[in-house]
């Protein structure tokens, strides 16, 4: 969807667009080549809880609409749930780059070279930190719970897990 569109169904539902947030959003789109990868840094749960951070919670449920809008009705937890997905993998040598974009804006990145389980039919992981989505093929363990916190991932989670 394009950033008038977003802005238009901001208006309608929210009373005001919210151009900066969308930009915010999307902001890496051309860095990426304009592929669906650039999704994965914010285009999820934790990234809302960034946009509340950058502009306040009234900007949270603008991102909600945008990232539902370019995902079918869908509000992924984190960017684990793009990995199990082939349209959504960077292109060969974006991750390194891909990886900082996340550690600065998230506090953390996943692991790009490991292999996720894609079964659409899977069932999906359920973690009482807020974690819900596909895991490491063999691994039963919540994948934000095996991982070293920064502060700024720590408290993204915290944001996630209050009401």
């Amino acid at each position: 969807m394009r950033i008038a569109e977003h802005e238009k169904r901001c208006k309608r539902e929210l009373g005001k667009p919210f151009t900066k947030v969308h930009h915010f959003l999307d902001q890496f789109a051309s860095k990426y080549c304009m592929s669906m990868a650039h999704r994965m840094i914010l285009h999820h749960r934790l990234g809302v809880e960034v946009v509340g951070l950058e502009f306040g919670p009234d900007a949270k449920e603008a991102a909600r609409l945008h990232i539902r809008d370019d995902l079918w009705g869908l509000l992924p937890t984190g960017p684990e749930w793009f990995l199990a997905q082939e349209v959504f993998l960077p292109k060969s040598g974006q991750e390194s780059s891909m990886e900082a974009d996340m550690l600065a804006l998230l506090g953390y990145a996943p692991d790009f070279s490991r292999t996720w389980v894609t079964d659409w039919h899977a069932p999906m992981f359920k973690c009482s930190c807020g974690f819900k989505g596909p895991t490491l093929d063999g691994v039963g363990q919540c994948p934000w719970c095996a991982m070293p916190k920064t502060e700024r991932f720590a408290m993204l989670l915290r944001n996630l897990q209050s009401p």
